[in-house]
């Protein structure tokens, strides 16, 4: 998480008694790679030996697909479980395959499964969760964000006479060609006509000269902000606990969650940034990335902070960063 952090950078600009906050954010998974995932294996087994002692069990296993006919590379990623347990999983995820991924590309995705003796469906998992996605190496270079050029000159985010609200627009771009325009959709708005227009017209101006034509499109994702003057950013400043950041989570109280981070390589660090309602939260690794975190990272991306309108459009885009202990984390209705 250390290297996309650096990619998260903050350009600040003074404009006539008004601010502007600009934050690019790259490399994003796609989810809509694992949707067309065909599960044609045979079913999941309780193994005799283990259902007659009743033993329960747990798996997680990290599936790379490397080609649209082809089964699932796996590895396990975490292991609480029999050999014929682990034979039944493996036997099952056999039968993947991505007909929908196209050719050069890889998706990486994890999978949890359990075995539970003593519940109606005895075994259940979670759906396949990509974690990574990557295009063949020679087809664009690594970095295009390293080459990608904007306009010398910021937009007017001036907004009406006597505007005293925060304001944020996030744009996503995409780029298709090395000396194309990028084509700009705005994903979220609370600025005013004439703002958004500004902002589209200077994102428009964006290029990226060192992408590779006909290559797979480059997207990014950034958000402008306007501060009327004296108005400061309200921050999250240090790292909290766990427990401090899901208080201020909206309706937490009624929120499904079993995670045990003693078998994610506890204790870690989460850096967590502020998007819902308006845009999706990104969640991140702090260290070394770990994919027995993939299906927590997922929730907490899931999470929304609960806060007023105004304070909200102050802390949008604004990144947390959360210490997890070891332990386990359990929420739910009391048995």
């Amino acid at each position: 998480m250390r290297q996309r952090l650096r990619m998260l950078g903050w350009v600040l600009a003074a404009l006539a008694g008004a601010s502007q906050a600009q934050v690019v954010e790259s490399d994003g998974v796609d989810p809509r790679l694992i949707a067309c995932l065909h599960k044609g294996g045979p079913a999941i087994d309780y193994p005799a030996h283990d259902r007659q002692l009743q033993s329960p069990g747990f798996l997680r296993l990290s599936l790379k697909f490397t080609a649209p006919d082809r089964p699932p590379e796996t590895v396990v990623l975490f292991r609480a479980a029999s050999d014929a347990m682990l034979e039944e999983v493996r036997w099952h995820v056999r039968g993947y395959r991505l007909p929908c991924l196209p050719a050069g590309e890889t998706v990486t995705a994890v999978q949890e499964f359990e075995f539970k003796p003593r519940e109606t469906a005895p075994v259940t998992w979670t759906s396949p969760r990509a974690v990574s996605a990557k295009q063949d190496e020679g087809a664009r270079p690594a970095r295009p964000d390293a080459c990608m050029r904007t306009p010398k000159t910021p937009p007017d985010l001036w907004g009406p006479v006597f505007q005293r609200d925060v304001v944020n627009i996030f744009v996503k771009m995409s780029f298709t060609a090395p000396d194309a325009a990028p084509d700009v959709e705005v994903l979220y708005s609370s600025a005013s006509p004439s703002q958004v227009q500004s902002v589209t017209d200077y994102a428009r101006q964006y290029r990226v000269p060192c992408l590779a034509p006909g290559g797979k499109p480059y997207v990014v994702q950034q958000q402008f902000t306007y501060r009327p003057y004296g108005a400061a950013a309200r921050v999250f400043k240090d790292a909290v606990k766990l427990t401090a950041f899901l208080s201020n989570m909206k309706d937490i109280q009624q929120a499904r969650a079993n995670f045990d981070f003693g078998t994610m390589n506890c204790p870690f660090q989460v850096a967590w940034t502020l998007g819902k309602p308006a845009v999706d939260n990104s969640v991140g690794e702090v260290g070394p990335p770990d994919l027995n975190r993939a299906e927590f990272l997922a929730w907490l991306a899931s999470l929304q902070m609960d806060l007023e309108p105004k304070a909200f459009q102050q802390m949008v885009g604004q990144t947390v960063f959360v210490n997890v202990p070891c332990g386990s984390l359990t929420l739910g209705p009391k048995p």
